[in-house]
């Protein structure tokens, strides 16, 4: 399938992002956890087997995949953790969406609710990290499909950022139910390298296990 740019494809997404957040919030907490622990195992693998160094993880929020076990893995290696802040900029008159990844060495006294109510580090503690020396950036996502293309939340947040982490691989978690035939990809998209859900790994090339 080819990329498409086209308000019909504009309309799918929105399409897409409505049903499966709601098929995603409608999971129980229980199911959450497991599938979640499931699903960090996996990652956790990846991480020790390519011997990652800096790591980018989103702060699960809601009925996200949620990351806590791996970052507290990572810490405890002492790996270089960082974290996104979504900030807003004024260019030429209109606002701006961007990542600013910050390292993080403390969750628990150096978070605080931010944008869209998820946990960023305060400001007194962030601190500035370049996006070419991360090494792994964990992608958040609404929905996949197999050409490990995604559908974000809508901001394009990711869509800008990526683009910077020059030498990292991308890779998304997700819930099996997150998985569609088709996102409907633009042309600016960026597909992660891998996916990883609780039933299955996705892969558009062998690079993880080629390193």
């Amino acid at each position: 399938m080819s990329l498409v740019s086209d308000s019909m494809a504009i309309e799918e997404k929105k399409e897409i992002r409505s049903r499966i957040l709601k098929l995603r919030n409608s999971i129980n907490t229980n199911d959450i956890k497991s599938n979640s622990d499931l699903i960090q195992a996996k990652l956790w693998q990846l991480i020790e087997s390519h011997g990652f160094k800096s790591i980018m993880f989103y702060i699960a929020f809601g009925s996200e995949v949620q990351t806590q076990i791996c970052i507290s893995k990572a810490l405890d290696k002492e790996l270089n953790i960082i974290v996104p802040i979504c900030i807003k900029t004024k260019n030429e008159q209109r606002s701006v969406r961007n990542i600013l990844p910050s390292r993080l060495l403390d969750p628990q006294s150096e978070l605080a609710e931010g944008t869209f109510g998820v946990l960023e580090p305060k400001t007194e503690f962030r601190r500035p990290f370049s996006p070419e020396e991360i090494d792994l950036v964990v992608v958040p996502g609404v929905a996949f499909d197999e050409r490990c293309y995604r559908i974000g939340y809508g901001a394009g947040y990711y869509d800008r950022f990526l683009p910077r982490c020059t030498k990292a691989l991308f890779v998304a978690l997700a819930y099996e139910i997150q998985i569609v035939t088709d996102v409907f990809p633009e042309s600016w998209d960026v597909p992660v390298n891998c996916i990883i859900t609780e039933k299955s790994m996705i892969t558009i090339d062998h690079i993880l296990y080629g390193r």
